[in-house]
């Protein structure tokens, strides 16, 4: 899947907002609500930043899920502790593990709710 897939899914299934809130980084991409709170964060980061072997940038988004689930993903292939964000409540997933946003479309779903 791809940073774009994922956010056109955002963008109609959700009527989300896109922007890029930081100057130092300007290809990460903030999902909001319409209210301007975010419920995804797609990065491009390093390997080695993120634990892995390498320094290739990977697609990542970030996503609110229960820490009772977070802790079940994070031993699942394709997922890592949230990046820059709570390891208790986010999740980082690798877009470049999922074949399609449907593969990602509960958890997508569960970080709209948790995040109203």
């Amino acid at each position: 899947m791809t940073r774009d897939q994922l956010i056109e899914y955002c963008q109609n299934e959700y009527n989300s907002e896109v922007d890029k809130p930081f100057k130092h980084f300007p290809d990460y991409v903030a999902i909001r609500h319409p209210n301007g709170k975010w419920f995804g964060l797609v990065m491009n980061v390093p390997a080695n930043k993120l634990g892995l072997s390498g320094t290739d940038e990977i697609d990542i988004v970030d996503l609110k899920v229960e820490p009772e689930l977070n802790s079940i993903l994070q031993v699942q292939p394709g997922f890592l502790p949230g990046y820059h964000m709570s390891k208790t409540h986010w999740i980082s997933a690798r877009l470049d593990k999922f074949n399609s946003v449907d593969d990602l479309a509960d958890l997508i779903e569960g970080s709209y709710n948790e995040t109203m």
